[in-house]
């Protein structure tokens, strides 16, 4: 046998370098994948409740012709119907939606094996537009009872996917690393908390509209009943399915003190004004308390303080002095008062122009009431409590441990490191070839992750800790820097003393 013959085929054609950037046709499928995924949503559910009612005829043509109103409105675009205003959207489908672009967007990430964060803006680029442009064509085609403005639906369309797309590759392509490289650790402790914070705005959300559900179940139940059959009770149990997460954030409304307004109803702890009329016979709009009683409004008021305190209790974990741990608690009030002014300010809008027509979450002043019950608790906690004090002997030993393996004498004769480096030339060769032989077939392969020479970095940390003066580790990047700053091509520089090798991307 030759010596060629004894090569495999992978290693006797040569190294074939890798192609960088985004593979177009993965992303123009993709893209594509998501606007008729987000229009069989829409005619998915037309299709439902016009099947389900009693007094409607299905017909395939129209449910196909509603759809394309139907995928503004998952979209958050304004629509007009017979003249009626309508911009109080549900967001449930538009969460739904804005998940499927988000895991389009990190498959193509991942297929096309972007790491860095200039890799990722012309896929966030691409799917914000492309769903934008298709945003204003449906607006301008439209005719008949729908109507829609181009510019709105241009706007509501791109943000929504620009959002979703971004959110998707955030952590694959390292913007969430750019961030955290960028601002000091209390203020990365403040953003991951106010996150936190945010989640638990929601779930005391929540928790106010599963009391509300359960306090109000008979008249929901009534107003089900006063339908002409079970199609139509389905149809508004659906519909008000669709705008749970819109009861969520008016339950946080509710719990902060700032309430809500439906027209001339409005709905606050210890205070409400009744409406000019009886509301209509939506069974979620049944949870509406004409005049809230004091158990429920204390109940609800008393859950904003639990979100400060719990806030509060994550602050004190943030190292350094009292102002650090009062830095972070700012930074989380204001990332929770973000979120809740712009989901605040998408959840309203005009319902039909009739006497209930203007439904407003009050946002600036949700934004605010959130701000002040996340800031104060928490820093009352944070400063009365003081910080977290960790275990030092747990520490110490850890430390120990640590410094004895780093101490581990090497082998100081010839002879055993020849014995000791034969095993691992013999284990390294096979795995050589394999992913050589994987290299060069790794158009053809499903993960091409697995085909990549490096191992995927590690997660974000927590927050950064630096290294004690004395000690005699080496500061270790937590994530590879050449996939970010430098040119993938070069090599990795091997640090002497820490068992770094040289490693090619």
């Amino acid at each position: 046998m030759s010596v060629l013959e004894s090569i495999p085929h992978a290693i006797a054609d040569g190294h074939r370098e890798r192609r960088l950037g985004i593979r177009w046709w993965l992303l123009v499928g993709a893209t594509c994948a998501v606007l008729i995924c987000g229009y069989l949503v829409s005619a998915g559910l037309i299709a439902l409740i016009t099947a389900t009612a009693t007094s409607a005829e299905f017909n395939l043509v129209v449910v196909l012709l509603a759809a394309l109103p139907g995928w503004l409105a998952l979209h958050q675009s304004a629509l007009t119907i017979t003249g009626a205003p309508l911009s109080v959207l549900p967001l449930l489908p538009t969460a739904i939606v804005m998940v499927l672009i988000a895991a389009a967007s990190a498959w193509v990430a991942r297929r096309s094996r972007l790491r860095r964060p200039d890799q990722a803006w012309p896929l966030i680029a691409t799917m914000g537009l492309v769903h934008a442009f298709a945003g204003a064509c449906i607006a301008l085609v439209l005719a008949g009872p729908f109507s829609a403005v181009p510019v709105d639906a241009f706007l509501s369309c791109g943000l929504t996917a620009t959002a979703a797309s971004g959110a998707g590759v955030a952590n694959r392509c390292g913007l969430i690393y750019l961030v955290w490289e960028r601002v000091e650790a209390e203020v990365w402790s403040g953003l991951r908390i106010g996150l936190l914070a945010l989640a638990a705005a929601f779930t005391a959300g929540g928790v106010v509209l599963l009391i509300g559900i359960c306090a109000s179940a008979p008249d929901m139940v009534a107003s089900m009943s006063r339908f002409d059959g079970a199609g139509d009770a389905f149809g508004t149990s659906l519909l008000s399915l669709l705008y749970l997460p819109n009861g969520v954030l008016a339950g946080w409304a509710f719990a902060a003190g700032t309430g809500l307004s439906l027209g001339g109803l409005t709905v606050q702890p210890l205070h409400g004004t009744p409406g000019p009329g009886p509301l209509p016979d939506l069974p979620l709009l049944a949870v509406l308390p004409s005049q809230p009683g004091i158990g429920l409004s204390a109940v609800a008021l008393a859950l904003p303080l639990a979100v400060g305190v719990l806030v509060g209790l994550a602050c004190r974990r943030v190292p350094g002095g009292a102002p650090r741990r009062l830095l972070a608690v700012g930074v989380a009030a204001c990332i929770a008062a973000l979120g809740v002014l712009v989901l605040a300010y998408v959840a309203g809008g005009e319902l039909g122009g009739g006497q209930f027509s203007l439904v407003t979450l009050r946002p600036l002043a949700l934004a605010a009431a959130t701000m002040c019950w996340v800031a104060l608790p928490a820093a009352a906690v944070t400063w009365f409590a003081g910080p977290v004090v960790f275990d030092e002997a747990t520490t110490t030993s850890a430390d120990e441990v640590e410094s004895a393996d780093d101490t581990v004498p090497a082998p100081d004769t010839e002879e055993s490191e020849a014995d000791s480096a034969a095993p691992d030339a013999d284990a390294t060769e096979p795995q050589a070839e394999v992913d050589d032989a994987d290299q060069s077939t790794s158009d053809a392969e499903d993960d091409p992750d697995a085909l990549a020479p490096e191992s995927p970095g590690p997660e974000i940390p927590h927050a950064r800790e630096p290294i004690a003066p004395g000690s005699t580790r080496h500061a270790r990047s937590e994530i590879d820097p050449s996939e970010f700053d430098g040119a993938v091509d070069e090599p990795w520089p091997a640090e002497a003393g820490d068992g770094y090798e040289s490693r090619n991307d």
